[in-house]
């Protein structure tokens, strides 16, 4: 770095600091923080005795009760879970009694609302059911609670799960809005689920994905989230809309959370014939897979074919070359441009009304008591959304599957997809494909038809919509395994994703280069709508504060003024997770006004000196007592990605001390004590 770069950067840079024990943390009388907890810093509490589950879901649940049908008013799920704190009770005791964790001990998971969960009123979005309680869990629900996870509610959809750029097409629900900026929409179906894992109503989530549903909302919410491979996951007890490419998936903040999930709810079930093909594929723990360096010496394409000009906007087009770069940088070697030459000649294709018939009347004979039971009496109630009732008047009169040609020709298609991709992959050595999730930033809510090109075209062979820009269907239509994971963020505020398609079964590579990527980039933030609750132990950090001195500790608890002598700082602590702070030791040596450039390397020393300076996110480890800097910049490039402890503690005043973990010679190690003064 030459000098005066290294200068500009110490002006613009900022540091940052953290400190105390896990017994002063608990003797703080705020509710847990939960904002952007992850399972594993979650479970630590419970370990610790920091929290309990009762507290986590109260927490969980006043989140809720501020943001979801108040304030930016989300609108992210159906129905709550009435009985999720005395679940959380037992769940309590059981541990006190000695009882093991389970994978999701204490875990509050959000399901979508087109999923069995026995106790609670299971819609599809679809008001005509908005009363209708199944008799049962779907079975990838009953391994949620057999690992101890707490179901806090049931996450509004498009109707049948019909929907995929916005999520606003339900009579039932209404509305879903965008954590990140709520005059756009979430992305569907699952955008209910996306909506309230990002805003840390629930810690993970479940959604299903038939042409994109888990990855566009993952994609729109910064959060990763996984389209299994058809056959992984249990369907049973999902309502489907077409069996052959439907899926559940697992939507988290983080990969390794989305993996630990997955871990979950992985496996055979014998009332799905699919999940009898993913014998044999499914490792011990796709968690335990995970690897920073992931990415090193894999090959990857990058599928341009379906990012092009004519559909995608300018800016998705250029932030990916920014992806590319990154995943160069994490060690990728990048194939581009990667074609398929059949995905030109090969009609995209379809969902049908005629399989959509065919599954629901399946579901239905498995749902006695479900209202309408027959898709010609869901057409006849005209209860559905305006946008879908052509749609479910069609597929009432529908021909059988075996008889109807687009079915059968999409069959065809959909082979033709997976031969053409196997050679072309094959061919090219590639691991995977890499392409953006979506072609177009999400669609304002409301905004269905707008066309984003200069000469509008007529329907149907219309120019490209912010709902109509999906590039999710090429997983779909293989059934193979995609995933989108944060990239980054584009326009005002609105998060974008990269997806990562591999082949089918290769889902434990496809997650460890998305985890690769994501330790290589730390893209996820908090969306701004949402930030702490007054009452959330997080709010103690957020704002701006000074300096007050620096201690230090030796190994034998002695505190003194620090050896570096009297210093001033400023320390931010954002709602939205950002964190940047800038310590400097007075009495430093200062170059005279231009002399920048000509210093001396010990003249420059004698300036950098006791200057410090980085910035980046922060996390709580509540159940260390600890605050976690994530260091995006640094002023000494050699501090840029470290994750730096502070352990905290507040005194009387309100004052905040940082301490640094003990450095040095066993015996004589010592730690940093800065004091903060709240200024703002």
């Amino acid at each position: 770095m030459r000098r005066g770069e290294m200068l500009s950067l110490a002006l613009s840079l900022c540091m940052a600091a953290g400190s105390a024990s896990a017994q002063a943390a608990r003797s703080v009388a705020a509710s847990f923080p939960v904002e952007e907890i992850s399972i594993a810093s979650l479970q630590a509490a419970y370990k610790a005795g920091s929290t309990t589950a009762v507290e986590v879901v109260q927490a969980s649940l006043d989140r809720v009760a501020a943001y979801d049908k108040q304030g930016p008013l989300l609108n992210s799920f159906i129905n709550l879970n009435p009985n999720a704190l005395a679940e959380a009770a037992v769940l309590d005791a059981r541990l006190k009694a000695g009882g093991p964790l389970g994978a999701l001990h204490g875990v509050p998971v959000v399901v979508k609302d087109n999923i069995d969960v026995a106790g609670l009123p299971m819609t599809s979005g679809f008001q005509g059911w908005k009363h209708y309680l199944p008799p049962t869990d779907a079975p990838m629900v009953a391994k949620l609670r057999a690992a101890g996870a707490i179901i806090i509610g049931k996450a509004s959809l498009s109707e049948f799960a019909r929907g995929g750029g916005d999520n606003i097409n339900s009579v039932l629900s209404g509305f879903a809005r965008n954590p990140y900026n709520t005059a756009f929409a979430t992305g569907g179906s699952s955008g209910g689920t996306g909506a309230s894992i990002a805003a840390s109503f629930g810690v993970v989530g479940i959604g299903t994905d038939t042409g994109g549903s888990v990855r566009m909302p993952a994609a729109h919410n910064a959060l990763a989230g996984l389209r299994p491979t058809v056959g992984l996951v249990s369907r049973t007890g999902v309502v489907p809309l077409d069996s052959i490419r439907d899926t559940a998936g697992p939507m988290a903040r983080s990969v390794t959370d989305m993996a630990i999930l997955l871990d979950v709810i992985a496996g055979a079930d014998p009332a799905d014939a699919a999940t009898a093909r993913s014998k044999g594929h499914i490792p011990p723990s796709y968690a335990a897979l995970l690897k920073p360096d992931a990415l090193k010496g894999v090959r990857l394409g990058v599928l341009r074919q379906v990012f092009n000009a004519k559909v995608a906007d300018p800016r998705v087009i250029a932030h990916f070359e920014q992806t590319i770069a990154e995943l160069k940088a994490a060690g990728a070697t990048i194939v581009d441009p990667f074609t398929v030459p059949e995905l030109d000649t090969i009609p995209r294709p379809p969902q049908t009304p005629a399989q959509f018939k065919a599954d629901l009347t399946y579901w239905i004979s498995k749902h006695p008591g479900v209202p309408y039971p027959s898709m010609q009496q869901i057409a006849d109630s005209k209860l559905v959304h305006p946008l879908h009732q052509v749609g479910m008047e069609l597929a009432a009169i529908a021909k059988p599957v075996a008889e109807d040609a687009d079915t059968i020709e999409g069959a065809k298609g959909e082979q033709g997809y997976r031969d053409g991709f196997t050679k072309a992959m094959n061919a090219a050595k590639v691991d995977a494909l890499v392409f953006p999730t979506w072609a177009q930033l999400p669609a304002i809510n409301g905004d269905r038809n707008t066309q984003l090109v200069d000469e509008p075209k007529p329907a149907p062979n219309a120019g490209p919509t912010a709902l109509a820009s999906s590039l999710t269907f090429v997983g779909s239509a293989l059934q193979w395994p995609a995933l989108s994971v944060p990239s980054g963020y584009l326009g005002e505020g609105l998060p974008v994703g990269l997806q990562i398609l591999g082949r089918a079964w290769d889902e434990a590579k496809i997650i460890n280069y998305a985890y690769a990527y994501e330790q290589a980039t730390h893209y996820r933030r908090p969306p701004p709508t949402v930030p702490p609750l007054a009452s959330s132990f997080a709010s103690r950090f957020i704002g701006t504060w000074q300096l007050v001195r620096i201690d230090e500790r030796d190994a034998a608890g002695n505190i003194k003024p620090s050896s570096r002598g009297p210093s001033t700082g400023q320390l931010f602590y954002g709602a939205n997770g950002r964190l940047s702070v800038q310590i400097m030791k007075l009495g430093r040596p200062v170059l005279a006004s231009g002399m920048m450039n000509k210093a001396s390397e010990a003249e420059l020393k004698g300036v950098v000196e006791g200057f410090s300076s980085y910035f980046g996110t922060w996390e709580l480890l509540p159940a260390e007592g600890c605050v976690v800097h994530v260091q995006d910049g640094n002023l000494l490039p050699n501090g840029i990605g470290q994750r730096a402890k502070r352990y905290y503690a507040f005194d009387g005043a309100g004052r905040l001390s940082l301490t640094t973990p003990p450095r040095g010679e066993p015996g004589r190690e010592t730690s940093q004590i800065l004091i903060w003064e709240r200024i703002s």
